[in-house]
Formats: C-alpha cells, sequence, structure tokens
C-alpha cells in the first residue's frame, strides 16, 4: 500500500475511533438530565431519550469503518501479515471492538426498546406514571453502567491501537489501563464540567 493510502487510511480510522466518543456523551447526557429535580415527562425526557435512542446506528457505522480501516491498515498483502494479526496489542483493540459491539446492540435492542415502552403514551407536558418510573430508573441505570463499561472499552481501543503503532513499553500499558478505568468511573458518578475533572 502506498504512502498516501496509508495516510488516508490512517485519518479515516483516526476520525472514526474519535466519532465513538458516544459511550461518554452519553453518560453526560444522563448526568446532566439527574441534576434536573422534576419527575421522568415528555419535556424533560423525550429530547434525551431521543438523542440516545439514535446514536447506535450512527456507532455502528463507525465500529465498522474502524475494522475495515484497521484491517488494511496492517497491510494484508504484505509480508508479515500474519504476524501482525496476531500481535497482542491488535487481538486486545479487536476484542474490545467486538465487546463494544455486543454491548452496543444489547443496550439497543435489549434496553431501549424497554425505556421507549414506559415512556409510551406520554404527551407534551405530562409525567411519566408513578407505576413506570421505578423501572424507567433500573433500566436507565442499567444503560448507564454499560455505557461507562463501553467508554472503557473505547479508551482500552485507543490504548492498544497506539500500542500497535508506536511500540511503546508493554508495562505503560497497565497504568494507562488504570487511567481508563479511573476516567471511566468519574464519569458514571458524576457531571464533568471541566472535562477531565
Amino acid at each position: 500500500m502506498s504512502v498516501d493510502a496509508l495516510a488516508v487510511m490512517r485519518v479515516v480510522h483516526l476520525v472514526a475511533a474519535m466519532l465513538m466518543a458516544a459511550p461518554l456523551y452519553m453518560l453526560v447526557v444522563a448526568n446532566e438530565r439527574g441534576r434536573f429535580p422534576v419527575s421522568p415527562g415528555y419535556n424533560t425526557d423525550r429530547f434525551m431519550e431521543n438523542i440516545i435512542k439514535n446514536q447506535p446506528q450512527r456507532c455502528y457505522m463507525y465500529l465498522g469503518t474502524i475494522l475495515v480501516t484497521g484491517f488494511l491498515l496492517l497491510d494484508p498483502w504484505a509480508i508479515g501479515f500474519a504476524d501482525r494479526l496476531i500481535d497482542w496489542a491488535i487481538l486486545a483493540k479487536l476484542g474490545s471492538l467486538v465487546l463494544l459491539t455486543g454491548l452496543l446492540s444489547y443496550v439497543h435492542l435489549g434496553i431501549q426498546p424497554r425505556i421507549e415502552a414506559l415512556l409510551a403514551g406520554v404527551t407534551p407536558d405530562s409525567l411519566v406514571p408513578e407505576e413506570r418510573r421505578p423501572a424507567l430508573v433500573r433500566l436507565r441505570l442499567r444503560r448507564k453502567r454499560i455505557s461507562s463499561l463501553c467508554l472503557f472499552l473505547v479508551v482500552t481501543a485507543f490504548i492498544m491501537g497506539v500500542q500497535a503503532s508506536m511500540r511503546y513499553s508493554p508495562w505503560l500499558a497497565l497504568p494507562l489501563m488504570a487511567f481508563a478505568v479511573l476516567f471511566a468511573w468519574r464519569v458514571y458518578r458524576r457531571p464533568i464540567p471541566w472535562g477531565w475533572v
């Protein structure tokens, strides 16, 4: 593959990876909603759910782009492709993407339709009926936990992608993974008005 084609592939790969920041922003949306002392209702919750429920189809496209461009960046026509394919960092990145796709599918196909069913029939300026609220809160909490795990997986995929391309010391992956855990936990727990903190 020519240097120009490789550069284009790398840019597309990195932009798609950057656009997979969806778990971070879904956690931001959920945390910001939690700051409103208003019961679940149409005006506050329909807008939030529309943002969240339409995100997976974009994520599937980004994940597919990452997978295809990542494979092409390994240069499957060059000598040594098999060695690059079974590299531990590449396998860890691929595992992160597979888990991310599975969790995204679980939220999109399992949790979100149940949330939508609980919000069905709620009209503008009305509240979610009292008997539906506990189930709504439980499902949203489960979705939020999964989003934090997805955020960890996205950061892990970045860390492994850098390892695969730069070959830094393998021990450095441990503190970087610890950072990923702490960051995902921090974003899960409360809003992050200053980005990192």
